[in-house]
């Protein structure tokens, strides 16, 4: 296990990861912030917590109707692998840091 500072949305978040766990969860990371930037870019939203939770049900609903595959906002639409029990376990080390 390994301490590594996961940026997403503006902050960064000091996560204990697996070594292989840490390319996901940057990937991860990374489609999070862009459906943030979609967001913001679409809607006169800028609190930063709004957006966050935001993004985080967009991405939520897409896994809830595709359990393996999340896609990102982008034109880019490619697709990641991300068991629903994986993701639920580090969306709760997420609010753990935040409830630090």
């Amino acid at each position: 296990m390994e301490t590594h500072n996961i940026h997403i949305g503006g902050r960064t978040y000091p996560m204990t990861l697996e070594v292989d766990e840490v390319n996901k969860v940057q990937e991860a990371a990374r489609l999070v912030d862009r459906h943030i930037a979609t967001l913001k870019s679409q809607y006169a939203i800028s609190d930063r917590i709004d957006l966050m939770a935001m993004a985080a049900l967009q991405i939520a609903a897409q896994t809830g109707s595709s359990p393996s595959k999340v896609s990102s906002p982008s034109s880019e639409s490619s697709t990641f692998d991300w068991p629903v029990d994986r993701m639920d376990q580090l969306l709760l080390r997420i609010q753990e840091v935040l409830a630090r």
